[in-house]
């Protein structure tokens, strides 16, 4: 389905914008407007903020995430008793539930259950690919934060395959991945969290750039826009908190 008028009407986003002309919300609102199966789509794309929730809520810290596909009470009553819970997640939560405890390993199983799910259950290749190239991301970010703390990469990461074994077992500063990952020594220079953050940042948009190029109406562009405000509202909203933390402290509050 070709999305002439939606695209037409998408004002001009830039990474480095500093507000916003259309909220997430809004182009969430354009619901209608939708082919079922592409919004089958986007609600993938807004399921990783359901296990965000569940995240935080296993955690015990306080929850406050907006559009996800279930609402934080759904959630929590699954946290107590996981009887509604979807059944990729049932065998997950009933584990957490009796065995009463969520550390880093079960972090990150929850994340690689959110990947392998919305992967295996998209129909779109653009999405496909994305997801699995956020969780690459995902995996050499992790790779790279357990060397620096003297953990084993091997285990922090998601999931199998070559790339997974080499982030793994590698002595090498680049884990011997530059040639097949270019931006990886990027990750690797940006030392302070602020500079990585908009490393991460640069990363993913340039990689929603390049595979949007050749496409002008299609569902992917708005699928792109849609995963960049995302990217530019968790931005803006962590710049004004650490304003915010400014005050406080400049207070003394």
């Amino acid at each position: 389905m070709k999305y002439y008028f939606l695209v037409t009407y998408l004002p001009e986003i830039q990474r480095d914008d500093k507000k916003v002309k259309l909220r997430f919300a809004d182009l969430l609102a354009e619901r209608e407007y939708m082919a079922p199966e592409d919004w089958r789509q986007i609600e993938l794309v807004l399921l990783n903020r359901d296990f965000l929730l569940l995240e935080k809520l296993l955690a015990g810290k306080e929850a406050n995430v907006e559009h996800s596909v279930y609402d934080m009470e759904f959630w929590k009553e699954q946290v107590k008793a996981p009887k509604e819970v979807p059944e990729y997640l049932e065998v997950f939560l009933q584990t957490i539930v009796e065995e009463g405890s969520f550390g880093p390993d079960q972090v990150n199983l929850l994340h690689e259950i959110y990947y392998d799910h919305a992967i295996q259950t998209s129909s779109n290749p653009f999405l496909k690919e994305y997801l699995a190239f956020e969780k690459l991301l995902r995996n050499v970010l992790a790779a790279i934060r357990a060397r620096r703390k003297g953990l084993p990469p091997a285990d922090h990461v998601l999931g199998e395959g070559e790339i997974v074994e080499q982030l793994g077992r590698s002595s090498a500063e680049d884990f011997g991945l530059s040639q097949d990952i270019p931006w990886i020594e990027r990750l690797i220079e940006a030392k302070d969290p602020l500079q990585l953050e908009d490393t991460i940042e640069q990363i993913l948009w340039d990689y929603l750039d390049e595979q949007t190029t050749q496409v002008y109406f299609d569902f992917e562009v708005i699928l792109a826009y849609l995963l960049k405000l995302q990217l530019l509202e968790k931005r803006l909203a962590l710049s004004e908190e650490r304003g915010m933390e400014i005050v406080r402290h400049l207070e003394g509050v």
